[in-house]
């Protein structure tokens, strides 16, 4: 008579099975996890170079807006104290509106500003001005249109010789400025009222 004894289930290949199979899904998991990281480190890097575009267009789009709006503040800001010592020209007038402008343009400004400084020394007129508000028309790299809106006080002596001043009726004005971006400056290259179209051949937005 033999007696036979029953081994028992063998636990040592099933953990030799479960081993591998525990390892693949491992490293499926670790897979994913490295894919969602590269996918959200996309995301983020795409985002804020949306995000540095959109300011840079915001930052532009304020930097010709100021430009504009000093533009129109200072060349309709001049008067009696601007005359200089020739009493014929403003130069402090001139190099300050100057400054702002395109070479080309300065040269067309600087030769029609004789007629505003003719009106100062003649009727001592005194000019200043309120910017209301300004909106950008049309933006590019290098060329803005910018629309502004501004209050001109004006006023003249009570009687040739006096001190005291009689103030005319404000006026308001419209204004269309076309400027260009050199050496990363926004320069004023054209003006003139908003409600107008300018030809070729127009160059009335040099004289005040």
């Amino acid at each position: 008579m033999s007696t036979t004894t029953d081994p028992g289930p063998d636990t040592g290949t099933e953990t030799d099975q479960a081993t591998p199979q525990r390892g693949a899904l491992l490293r499926i998991g670790v897979l994913v996890l490295l894919i969602a990281i590269v996918l959200a480190a996309a995301g983020y890097i795409g985002w804020q170079l949306t995000r540095g575009a959109e300011d840079s267009v915001v930052t532009q789009r304020e930097q010709a807006m100021s430009a504009a709006d000093k533009f129109v503040e200072q060349v309709n800001t001049y008067g009696p104290d601007d005359v200089g010592s020739d009493k014929k020209t403003m130069p402090e007038y001139r190099s300050r509106v100057g400054e702002l402008l395109t070479p080309k343009f300065e040269k067309e400004f600087l030769g029609n500003v004789a007629f505003a400084e003719a009106t100062v020394v003649q009727t001592s007129v005194d000019r200043t001005v309120d910017v209301h508000s300004a909106a950008v028309a049309g933006l590019d790299e290098d060329s803005a249109t910018v629309l502004v809106v501004a209050e001109i006080a004006i006023s003249y002596p009570k009687s040739e010789g006096s001190e005291e001043r009689v103030d005319a009726a404000r006026q308001l004005s419209r204004t269309e400025v076309e400027l260009i971006k050199q050496d990363g400056k926004w320069l004023v290259d054209d003006w003139y009222p908003a409600e107008e179209t300018p030809t070729a051949e127009s160059s009335e937005g040099a004289t005040p």
